[in-house]
């Protein structure tokens, strides 16, 4: 039996203070449409793919519209009233790519369950199936659950075991153990010779292929150039653990990429949060086409630039105006110049006074 080097299992909070909304990344994850209440936005992601599976969960005695995306996560974002509140948690589950998608499906089902019945709370899940440009094992779950308990009348009081210092480390320890426990049994149900473990590598050390002792001949030998079989077997091992740890950084950057790519696409997709937000993303886009102008005079491949006829047109116009400013500029300079010259060329004229001593 293997110990599996993929697993995952991270609980983090979507805050409004980073300038969030949860109505927002929820379409995200579910590929859903959402209207956002408190932003009047309306968040679409019905055309993205990838998206295997999506529900939502509540306790048995929960209001019926608990169960739907839109209105449970718009009362999240209604009954907070702070700027800084977490408007819900968030589970990145990692799943066995071996297993088929009614396992998957059913390894969520099984996490989700226990998170309503644990904390009385509000889950929605989606899995996701690998990115086409990053590891094609990468299946996940993302599971976000209220941060309030959601009882017959609404969501009610704030669930507080996950926010403390003392009890939210241990609890995110017993939930990333949950996790593998029921990962665990659907592998062993499969017959599958790989299990997962919750523990940290820390906590358990990094699995590698193990070297064996020389002893005192074999390493004379190995110093005198001489190859011995047990200094081949280390050979081996040292070239596989090289190449593990080679794969292990490579799929933690490829991982790392891949969630900066949705975090920026999630922001992007977040209305701005004050006004001085907005004013920035509106600075950020401007930013490469100003650049250009600058030091070009032109925007290099605008062909190609992803805009539409419109923004194209408008650039273009901006430059011819931008052109016609210097260039006029410049005659008028020229102008003013040789009108100077003119001036400082001609004598002083002969003021001639009538006997009221005004000038003609």
């Amino acid at each position: 039996m293997t110990t599996a080097s993929w697993y995952h299992c991270s609980v983090k909070p979507v805050s409004r203070s980073a300038g969030r909304s949860v109505v927002a990344a929820a379409a995200y994850r579910l590929g859903e449409r959402l209207e956002d209440e408190r932003y009047q936005a309306v968040h679409d992601y019905t055309r993205r793919r990838g998206v295997e599976f999506t529900f939502t969960a509540a306790p048995v005695d929960a209001p019926a519209w608990a169960h739907e995306p839109e209105a449970l996560w718009n009362a999240a974002e209604r009954t907070e009233t702070r700027k800084n509140s977490t408007l819900a948690r968030e589970v990145e589950l990692a799943l066995p790519s071996l297993l088929e998608p009614a396992d998957r499906q059913r390894i969520a089902e099984r996490f989700a369950a226990a998170l309503v019945e644990r904390y009385n709370v509000a889950v929605s899940v989606a899995i996701h199936n690998p990115s086409n440009h990053g590891d094609d094992r990468n299946y996940h779950a993302h599971i976000l659950f209220t941060t309030r308990e959601m009882t017959s009348e609404g969501l009610g009081k704030k669930t507080r075991i996950l926010d403390s210092r003392q009890t939210g480390p241990q609890e995110v320890k017993k939930l990333r153990e949950l996790a593998a426990d029921i990962i665990n049994e659907h592998l062993a149900a499969a017959n599958a010779d790989i299990r997962v473990d919750h523990r940290s590598f820390k906590e358990r050390g990094i699995d590698r292929e193990p070297t064996t002792h020389l002893g005192p001949a074999a390493t004379e030998m190995e110093r005198r150039g001489e190859q011995t079989e047990r200094g081949e077997i280390n050979r081996q091992a040292a070239e596989v653990n090289d190449e593990t740890l080679q794969h292990e950084s490579l799929l933690a950057e490829r991982d790392a990429l891949d969630k900066a790519i949705e975090a920026e696409r999630e922001r992007i997709s977040s209305p701005p949060a004050d006004p001085e937000d907005a004013l920035e993303r509106m600075r950020e886009a401007a930013e490469p086409f100003r650049e250009a102008i600058e030091t070009q005079g032109a925007v290099p491949n605008i062909e190609s630039d992803g805009l539409s006829w419109w923004q194209r047109l408008g650039m273009q116009l901006a430059e011819k105006a931008r052109s016609f400013v210097i260039a006029f500029a410049e005659k008028a300079r020229y102008f003013w110049q040789a009108r100077e010259q003119e001036q400082e060329r001609e004598p002083e004229p002969e003021h001639n006074y009538n006997d009221r001593g005004i000038e003609p």
